[in-house]
């Protein structure tokens, strides 16, 4: 780790150092440091929603860089990870950032390794589960997003696994999109797309496996002394394996979220009916792997995939219900934000417990380089 902490610190500087020949009096050096603090607790034994099981880690994400002509920026940063509780370890793990972006009011692009928080899109946790939203921030290829006046619209690839003796080939292409039907965003629609391709390694040939999913949305917003926000979903997964399947497995269901807000104060209500969104998570029909794919082919919440037994979970019906009390706010001019929130969910048929505490700081600063001065 100290190796790469190193190469880091060499890519910053190489960036910054030739500021001194650089021509452009609108050049720019740009500093950002992230502090994300995550707790995530869950007591779900004698339930199937998942394991009973705690995260509590930290990541810091310095990052330095500069822009040009306003719409142009050179990023090199860190992702520098501590799990509490881990002995003999100072630091757990450190991974880099390196990226091109591209800004404009209406228009942004970036390419090389991003955080996941350029996304502006919606992706519930069908898609990404909360522990691999902090653990698995970056994206590794190139994004593109529009955002008007009433909507955005948004296209990213993401190639998080490359093909070698020790790793899968893995890639994911995400979109999503927003609308304000209505003007005043009482009325709105969106969807959110995945295409995921698990593919092979130089040790396991002959197996991919595709996870789709599409979701679109619509919801509406208004205030009636709370803050309300609902949302309906239909869900459609395309899931195969084809080592041993010819067909397409199409789980499916519907989504109710209600949210209702005051003083930062909320109540959070997820309803989902419908089919198992995960058949390969614990089993799959293949041989080589009858323990199933886990979260290297998802990463969504595992309460999408309560069983275990792969025949029947691809016919059976499923219900999950997660209800949420917390409380969420920004403070100091959006710099530090804090979500917290206290959960009950249920399988259907047993009643299981989450707690979560996150707490991000984001800090900024922009300084002018005029060769002149």
């Amino acid at each position: 780790m100290t190796r790469l902490l190193r190469q880091i610190l060499i890519s910053a500087l190489a960036v910054v150092a030739p500021i001194a020949a650089i021509g452009q009096e609108d050049v720019k050096l740009l500093t950002e440091v992230g502090f994300d603090t995550f707790f995530d607790n869950t007591e779900y034994t004698g339930t199937q929603l998942g394991r009973s099981e705690t995260t509590f880690a930290a990541r810091l994400s310095p990052k330095v860089g500069l822009r040009w002509s306003e719409k142009n920026s050179f990023v090199v940063g860190a992702d520098i990870f501590a799990n509490f509780g881990e002995q003999g370890k100072f630091l757990s793990k450190a991974r880099p950032q390196l990226y091109y972006r591209f800004a404009t009011p209406k228009v942004k692009a970036l390419a090389g390794i991003f955080d996941r928080e350029e996304l502006k899109g919606y992706y519930s946790e069908v898609f990404i589960s909360d522990v691999n939203r902090f653990y698995e921030n970056r994206l590794h290829g190139f994004m593109g997003q529009y955002a008007g006046e009433r909507g955005h619209i948004e296209l990213a690839l993401d190639w998080c696994g490359m093909y070698s003796k020790e790793a899968r080939e893995r890639f994911c292409i995400l979109s999503a999109g927003h609308l304000d039907i209505l003007k005043s965003g009482a009325l709105y629609g969106g969807y959110a797309l995945q295409v995921f391709h698990y593919a092979g390694s130089e040790q396991i040939s002959g197996s991919v496996v595709d996870n789709i999913i599409v979701n679109p949305y619509i919801g509406s917003r208004f205030k009636a002394f709370f803050d309300f926000d609902i949302k309906l979903h239909a869900i459609v997964a395309m899931q195969r394996d084809r080592a041993v399947e010819s067909g397409m497995h199409i789980p499916g269901g519907a989504m109710l979220q209600l949210r209702m807000e005051k003083c930062g104060i909320y109540l959070e209500e997820q309803l989902y009916v419908g089919s198992q969104l995960m058949p390969y998570f614990y089993a799959s029909p293949n041989p080589l792997f009858p323990q199933g794919y886990g979260a290297d082919l998802y990463y969504g919440n595992p309460i999408f995939g309560t069983d275990t037994y792969w025949e029947s979970c691809c016919r059976a019906p499923q219900t999950v219900i997660d209800t949420r009390i917390g409380y969420s706010n920004n403070f100091f001019n959006d710099t530090l934000c804090l979500n917290a929130f206290v959960a009950v969910q249920c399988d259907g048929s047993a009643w299981g417990t989450r707690q979560m505490v996150e707490l991000k700081v984001r800090l900024f600063k922009d300084f002018a380089l005029d060769k002149r001065r």
